[in-house]
């Protein structure tokens, strides 16, 4: 298979493998915490009440989930991209990134604090996620 190619499924099966593997953690980690159930995203002003409610205890699942996603992502991106160097892996994770940047306008009331601490974590896990994939293609 053409590098190009393969490389460019590298970062599509990365992408879509970061969506699902923040979901599928997220949801159960909050029940882990206890987190109370959260109101529907649409209702701004309930939503924005929701996380000026929640404890700090709570945002480490949306932490996990998050960087859960750039891990993953980068890991795929990494085994499936004929380019060994971080660079598809890490693209991945700065795609991911992006999401978290995006919710981090969406959500106005989240605290500093977890906001910055979050989108700090996205190209570290990606850097993980790749070093795995390296370790696994040996």
């Amino acid at each position: 298979m053409d590098s190009r190619l393969q490389n460019g499924l590298g970062f599509l099966a990365g992408a879509v493998v970061s969506m699902p593997a923040n979901m599928f953690l997220l949801e159960p980690l909050m029940r882990i915490v206890g987190a109370p159930p959260a109101p529907p995203f649409e209702d701004t002003v309930a939503f924005n009440e929701y996380i000026a409610n929640l404890e700090p205890v709570h945002f480490l699942s949306p932490l996990l989930a998050h960087w859960n996603g750039a891990f993953m992502g980068a890991a795929v991106a990494g085994l499936v991209a004929a380019d060994k160097s971080p660079a598809i892996p890490l693209t991945v994770a700065g795609f991911v990134m992006m999401g978290g940047v995006s919710m981090a306008f969406m959500i106005p009331s989240s605290p500093l604090l977890f906001t910055a601490v979050d989108l700090a974590g996205y190209l570290p896990a990606g850097y993980l996620g790749w070093t795995l994939a390296t370790q696994l293609r040996k």
